[in-house]
Protein backbone atom coordinates (compact mmCIF):
# COMPACT_ATOMS: atom_id res chain seq x y z
CA UNK A 1 0.00 0.00 0.00
CA UNK A 2 3.04 2.11 0.83
CA UNK A 3 4.72 1.74 -2.30
CA UNK A 4 1.59 1.97 -4.32
CA UNK A 5 0.56 5.29 -2.86
CA UNK A 6 4.49 6.50 -3.31
CA UNK A 7 3.73 5.54 -6.96
CA UNK A 8 0.78 7.95 -7.25
CA UNK A 9 2.01 10.80 -5.03
CA UNK A 10 5.10 10.68 -7.01
CA UNK A 11 2.52 10.41 -10.76
CA UNK A 12 0.65 13.32 -9.12
CA UNK A 13 3.79 15.13 -8.83
CA UNK A 14 4.99 15.14 -12.21
CA UNK A 15 1.58 15.39 -13.60
CA UNK A 16 1.50 18.69 -11.77
CA UNK A 17 4.94 19.96 -13.10
CA UNK A 18 4.73 18.70 -16.59
CA UNK A 19 1.16 21.37 -16.90
CA UNK A 20 3.28 24.11 -14.89
CA UNK A 21 6.10 23.64 -17.77
CA UNK A 22 3.13 23.55 -20.93
CA UNK A 23 1.97 26.72 -18.87
CA UNK A 24 5.03 28.58 -18.31
CA UNK A 25 6.17 28.00 -22.13
CA UNK A 26 2.64 28.63 -24.06
CA UNK A 27 1.68 31.58 -21.55
CA UNK A 28 5.04 33.39 -20.20
CA UNK A 29 7.05 33.35 -22.76
CA UNK A 30 9.70 31.18 -21.74
CA UNK A 31 12.25 28.99 -23.72
CA UNK A 32 9.95 26.82 -25.93
CA UNK A 33 11.03 22.98 -25.20
CA UNK A 34 8.55 20.89 -27.87
CA UNK A 35 6.54 22.34 -30.88
CA UNK A 36 4.00 20.44 -32.93
CA UNK A 37 3.92 21.39 -36.57
CA UNK A 38 6.90 21.64 -38.96
CA UNK A 39 10.47 20.98 -37.77
CA UNK A 40 13.69 23.19 -39.18
CA UNK A 41 16.68 22.83 -38.80
CA UNK A 42 19.93 24.70 -39.31
CA UNK A 43 21.10 24.50 -42.95
CA UNK A 44 17.42 24.56 -43.97
CA UNK A 45 16.55 27.90 -46.34
CA UNK A 46 14.28 29.35 -43.90
CA UNK A 47 12.61 31.48 -46.84
CA UNK A 48 11.99 28.40 -49.35
CA UNK A 49 10.39 26.58 -46.80
CA UNK A 50 7.99 29.25 -45.77
CA UNK A 51 6.90 30.23 -48.99
CA UNK A 52 5.82 26.41 -49.98
CA UNK A 53 4.18 25.74 -47.35
CA UNK A 54 0.48 26.44 -46.93
CA UNK A 55 -1.22 29.83 -44.65
CA UNK A 56 -1.91 28.53 -41.18
CA UNK A 57 1.60 26.18 -41.08
CA UNK A 58 3.38 26.22 -37.67
CA UNK A 59 7.38 26.08 -37.86
CA UNK A 60 9.28 24.49 -35.75
CA UNK A 61 12.44 26.65 -35.59
CA UNK A 62 15.53 24.79 -33.88
CA UNK A 63 18.06 26.14 -32.01
CA UNK A 64 20.77 27.98 -33.88
CA UNK A 65 21.30 30.18 -36.54
CA UNK A 66 19.33 31.30 -40.19
CA UNK A 67 20.32 33.42 -42.54
CA UNK A 68 18.28 35.03 -44.72
CA UNK A 69 18.85 36.89 -48.06
CA UNK A 70 15.38 38.18 -48.41
CA UNK A 71 12.47 38.31 -46.29
CA UNK A 72 10.78 35.39 -44.61
CA UNK A 73 7.19 35.47 -46.00
CA UNK A 74 4.44 35.44 -43.33
CA UNK A 75 0.93 34.45 -44.51
CA UNK A 76 -2.42 34.38 -42.26
CA UNK A 77 -2.35 32.05 -39.47
CA UNK A 78 1.25 31.34 -39.51
CA UNK A 79 2.83 30.30 -36.29
CA UNK A 80 6.77 30.95 -36.24
CA UNK A 81 7.86 29.12 -32.96
CA UNK A 82 11.93 28.95 -31.93
CA UNK A 83 12.70 25.75 -30.39
CA UNK A 84 14.88 26.46 -27.94
CA UNK A 85 15.71 24.47 -24.18
CA UNK A 86 17.76 27.63 -23.43
CA UNK A 87 19.34 30.16 -24.11
CA UNK A 88 20.16 31.78 -26.98
CA UNK A 89 16.91 31.85 -28.83
CA UNK A 90 17.05 30.63 -32.23
CA UNK A 91 18.45 33.41 -34.65
CA UNK A 92 17.21 34.37 -38.08
CA UNK A 93 19.35 37.40 -39.18
CA UNK A 94 20.45 39.40 -42.29
CA UNK A 95 22.40 41.36 -43.97
CA UNK A 96 21.20 42.40 -46.94
CA UNK A 97 17.12 42.13 -46.70
CA UNK A 98 14.98 44.88 -45.76
CA UNK A 99 13.20 42.95 -43.75
CA UNK A 100 14.02 40.05 -41.34
CA UNK A 101 10.27 38.72 -41.51
CA UNK A 102 7.35 40.40 -44.02
CA UNK A 103 3.86 39.84 -42.75
CA UNK A 104 2.06 42.38 -45.14
CA UNK A 105 -1.05 41.80 -45.73
CA UNK A 106 -1.16 38.62 -43.03
CA UNK A 107 -3.55 38.55 -40.23
CA UNK A 108 -3.57 36.32 -36.92
CA UNK A 109 0.38 35.65 -37.29
CA UNK A 110 2.54 34.55 -34.31
CA UNK A 111 5.87 35.12 -33.59
CA UNK A 112 7.44 33.25 -30.72
CA UNK A 113 10.85 33.17 -29.32
CA UNK A 114 13.27 34.13 -32.08
CA UNK A 115 15.54 36.88 -31.95
CA UNK A 116 15.47 38.43 -35.22
CA UNK A 117 17.91 41.05 -36.34
CA UNK A 118 19.94 42.96 -39.53
CA UNK A 119 17.37 44.10 -41.15
CA UNK A 120 18.88 46.58 -43.60
CA UNK A 121 17.98 50.02 -45.86
CA UNK A 122 18.85 53.87 -45.70
CA UNK A 123 16.85 56.94 -47.21
CA UNK A 124 16.20 55.48 -50.26
CA UNK A 125 13.39 53.08 -49.53
CA UNK A 126 12.42 54.47 -45.77
CA UNK A 127 9.75 54.00 -44.73
CA UNK A 128 9.46 50.36 -45.12
CA UNK A 129 12.83 49.19 -45.17
CA UNK A 130 14.99 48.35 -42.19
CA UNK A 131 12.55 46.55 -40.57
CA UNK A 132 12.85 43.69 -38.55
CA UNK A 133 9.18 42.48 -38.65
CA UNK A 134 7.21 44.29 -41.20
CA UNK A 135 2.61 44.68 -41.10
CA UNK A 136 0.52 42.18 -40.23
CA UNK A 137 -2.45 42.68 -38.82
CA UNK A 138 -3.12 41.05 -35.03
CA UNK A 139 -0.06 39.75 -35.02
CA UNK A 140 1.42 38.44 -32.15
CA UNK A 141 5.42 38.68 -31.14
CA UNK A 142 6.07 36.75 -27.86
CA UNK A 143 9.37 36.11 -26.41
CA UNK A 144 10.94 37.68 -29.18
CA UNK A 145 14.29 39.55 -29.55
CA UNK A 146 14.56 42.18 -32.17
CA UNK A 147 17.72 43.63 -32.59
CA UNK A 148 19.98 45.58 -34.99
CA UNK A 149 17.71 46.40 -37.77
CA UNK A 150 18.68 49.81 -39.64
CA UNK A 151 14.90 51.88 -39.38
CA UNK A 152 12.86 49.36 -36.67
CA UNK A 153 12.65 46.02 -34.89
CA UNK A 154 8.85 45.94 -35.43
CA UNK A 155 6.94 48.76 -37.67
CA UNK A 156 4.20 48.95 -40.61
CA UNK A 157 1.58 46.67 -38.66
CA UNK A 158 -2.05 46.85 -38.80
CA UNK A 159 -4.28 47.12 -36.56
CA UNK A 160 -4.14 44.66 -33.43
CA UNK A 161 -0.34 44.34 -32.83
CA UNK A 162 0.77 42.09 -29.35
CA UNK A 163 4.06 42.58 -27.88
CA UNK A 164 4.54 40.78 -25.10
CA UNK A 165 7.57 39.35 -22.85
CA UNK A 166 10.11 40.61 -25.49
CA UNK A 167 13.57 42.61 -26.12
CA UNK A 168 13.60 45.30 -28.63
CA UNK A 169 16.88 46.94 -28.73
CA UNK A 170 19.47 48.65 -30.91
CA UNK A 171 17.18 49.48 -33.55
CA UNK A 172 16.89 52.34 -35.51
CA UNK A 173 20.17 54.33 -37.21
CA UNK A 174 21.22 57.73 -38.42
CA UNK A 175 19.58 57.85 -42.20
CA UNK A 176 16.34 57.29 -40.81
CA UNK A 177 16.31 59.83 -38.08
CA UNK A 178 17.34 63.33 -40.12
CA UNK A 179 15.43 65.84 -38.55
CA UNK A 180 13.41 66.38 -42.03
CA UNK A 181 10.47 65.70 -41.07
CA UNK A 182 10.25 61.79 -42.42
CA UNK A 183 11.95 60.34 -39.23
CA UNK A 184 10.66 57.17 -38.94
CA UNK A 185 13.80 55.39 -36.05
CA UNK A 186 12.34 53.48 -33.51
CA UNK A 187 12.17 49.84 -31.50
CA UNK A 188 8.72 49.85 -32.26
CA UNK A 189 6.60 52.16 -34.50
CA UNK A 190 2.69 52.15 -35.49
CA UNK A 191 0.16 53.95 -37.06
CA UNK A 192 -2.34 51.33 -36.27
CA UNK A 193 -3.85 50.30 -32.82
CA UNK A 194 -1.02 48.43 -30.15
CA UNK A 195 -0.43 46.67 -27.23
CA UNK A 196 2.96 46.29 -25.31
CA UNK A 197 3.15 44.18 -22.36
CA UNK A 198 6.45 43.01 -19.93
CA UNK A 199 9.01 43.69 -22.29
CA UNK A 200 12.58 44.98 -22.38
CA UNK A 201 12.58 48.62 -24.85
CA UNK A 202 16.13 50.13 -24.70
CA UNK A 203 18.81 51.81 -26.58
CA UNK A 204 16.71 52.22 -29.72
CA UNK A 205 18.74 55.46 -31.37
CA UNK A 206 15.24 57.53 -32.09
CA UNK A 207 12.29 56.77 -30.21
CA UNK A 208 11.51 53.46 -28.04
CA UNK A 209 7.90 53.54 -28.45
CA UNK A 210 6.48 55.26 -31.04
CA UNK A 211 2.72 55.98 -32.11
CA UNK A 212 2.24 58.26 -34.82
CA UNK A 213 -0.53 59.09 -37.20
CA UNK A 214 -3.66 58.27 -35.52
CA UNK A 215 -2.33 54.80 -34.28
CA UNK A 216 -5.73 55.22 -32.00
CA UNK A 217 -6.18 52.75 -29.30
CA UNK A 218 -2.56 51.74 -27.30
CA UNK A 219 -1.72 50.03 -24.35
CA UNK A 220 2.26 50.11 -22.70
CA UNK A 221 1.84 48.63 -19.82
CA UNK A 222 4.63 47.28 -17.16
CA UNK A 223 7.56 47.02 -19.51
CA UNK A 224 10.98 48.56 -18.94
CA UNK A 225 12.02 51.30 -21.30
CA UNK A 226 15.87 52.84 -20.75
CA UNK A 227 18.11 54.56 -23.02
CA UNK A 228 16.14 55.42 -25.97
CA UNK A 229 17.72 58.50 -28.20
CA UNK A 230 15.04 60.40 -28.53
CA UNK A 231 12.02 59.32 -26.30
CA UNK A 232 11.18 56.34 -24.68
CA UNK A 233 7.33 56.66 -25.75
CA UNK A 234 6.37 59.08 -28.23
CA UNK A 235 2.58 59.51 -29.41
CA UNK A 236 1.04 61.85 -31.41
CA UNK A 237 -1.34 62.89 -33.39
CA UNK A 238 -3.67 60.06 -31.81
CA UNK A 239 -7.41 60.09 -30.48
CA UNK A 240 -6.89 57.20 -28.15
CA UNK A 241 -7.84 55.43 -25.67
CA UNK A 242 -4.17 55.34 -24.80
CA UNK A 243 -3.04 53.91 -21.10
CA UNK A 244 0.72 54.10 -20.27
CA UNK A 245 0.73 52.75 -16.63
CA UNK A 246 3.24 50.45 -14.59
CA UNK A 247 6.15 50.89 -16.58
CA UNK A 248 9.65 52.05 -15.90
CA UNK A 249 10.95 54.90 -18.23
CA UNK A 250 14.35 56.23 -16.98
CA UNK A 251 17.80 57.40 -18.82
CA UNK A 252 15.86 58.47 -22.38
CA UNK A 253 16.63 61.58 -24.39
CA UNK A 254 20.12 61.39 -24.23
CA UNK A 255 21.12 62.81 -27.83
CA UNK A 256 20.62 66.44 -26.65
CA UNK A 257 20.80 68.10 -29.74
CA UNK A 258 17.02 66.72 -30.79
CA UNK A 259 13.96 69.07 -29.99
CA UNK A 260 11.19 67.29 -27.32
CA UNK A 261 13.38 64.88 -25.53
CA UNK A 262 11.52 62.92 -22.82
CA UNK A 263 10.82 59.76 -21.14
CA UNK A 264 7.20 60.25 -22.62
CA UNK A 265 6.25 62.92 -25.12
CA UNK A 266 2.49 63.67 -25.64
CA UNK A 267 2.45 65.60 -28.83
CA UNK A 268 -1.51 66.86 -30.10
CA UNK A 269 -3.23 63.51 -28.64
CA UNK A 270 -6.62 62.89 -27.04
CA UNK A 271 -7.89 60.39 -24.43
CA UNK A 272 -4.48 59.04 -22.40
CA UNK A 273 -3.98 58.15 -19.23
CA UNK A 274 -0.80 58.18 -17.77
CA UNK A 275 -0.23 56.25 -14.24
CA UNK A 276 2.30 54.58 -11.79
CA UNK A 277 4.63 54.88 -14.06
CA UNK A 278 8.54 55.23 -12.40
CA UNK A 279 10.48 57.75 -14.10
CA UNK A 280 14.29 58.91 -13.59
CA UNK A 281 17.40 60.31 -15.30
CA UNK A 282 15.61 61.45 -18.65
CA UNK A 283 16.91 64.07 -20.50
CA UNK A 284 15.10 67.47 -20.34
CA UNK A 285 11.61 65.84 -19.34
CA UNK A 286 10.36 62.55 -17.68
CA UNK A 287 6.95 63.84 -19.20
CA UNK A 288 6.27 66.20 -21.47
CA UNK A 289 3.35 67.22 -23.10
CA UNK A 290 2.84 69.61 -26.18
CA UNK A 291 0.75 70.94 -28.79
CA UNK A 292 1.05 72.17 -32.45
CA UNK A 293 -0.87 73.07 -34.73
CA UNK A 294 -1.85 69.70 -36.28
CA UNK A 295 -4.89 67.69 -35.53
CA UNK A 296 -6.06 66.99 -32.93
CA UNK A 297 -6.45 69.50 -30.14
CA UNK A 298 -4.02 67.91 -27.35
CA UNK A 299 -7.02 66.75 -24.56
CA UNK A 300 -8.64 64.20 -21.97
CA UNK A 301 -4.67 63.82 -20.77
CA UNK A 302 -4.88 62.27 -17.04
CA UNK A 303 -1.34 61.86 -15.67
CA UNK A 304 -1.59 60.63 -12.36
CA UNK A 305 0.22 58.95 -9.62
CA UNK A 306 3.86 58.70 -11.17
CA UNK A 307 6.80 59.10 -9.36
CA UNK A 308 9.00 61.24 -11.20
CA UNK A 309 12.18 60.93 -9.46
CA UNK A 310 13.72 64.54 -9.89
CA UNK A 311 12.29 64.53 -13.37
CA UNK A 312 10.59 67.22 -15.14
CA UNK A 313 6.48 67.04 -15.69
CA UNK A 314 5.62 70.16 -18.35
CA UNK A 315 2.15 70.60 -20.25
CA UNK A 316 -0.26 70.76 -17.14
CA UNK A 317 -1.43 73.72 -18.18
CA UNK A 318 -2.86 72.92 -20.97
CA UNK A 319 -6.36 73.13 -21.37
CA UNK A 320 -7.79 69.29 -21.25
CA UNK A 321 -4.83 68.41 -19.48
CA UNK A 322 -4.92 67.21 -15.66
CA UNK A 323 -1.90 65.90 -13.41
CA UNK A 324 -2.27 64.91 -9.97
CA UNK A 325 -0.41 63.36 -7.22
CA UNK A 326 2.86 62.72 -8.91
CA UNK A 327 5.77 63.10 -7.03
Amino acid sequence: MATETSRAFVLMVAFSLALLTLFTTSENGSAATTCTGKNIYTGANLVNVAASAPSGTTFCIHQGTYSVSQAVNVQSGDRFVGVYPSYPRPTVKTTSAQKVFNAGSSTGAIIRGLRIEGAVGDQSCQPECGRGIWGGANTTVNDVRLTNNKNQGIGGAESGLLIKNSEVDHNGSSPFAQQTGHETAAGIKSESSMSIQNSYIHDNYWAGVWCDDNCGEMRVQNNTITGNGKAGIHTEISIGPQIISGNTIKGNGHFESWSLEAGLLINSVRDVDVYNNTFGNNQDHGIRIVEDSRWPVTGDVSVHDNTLSGDLLSGCQLSGVSCSNNR
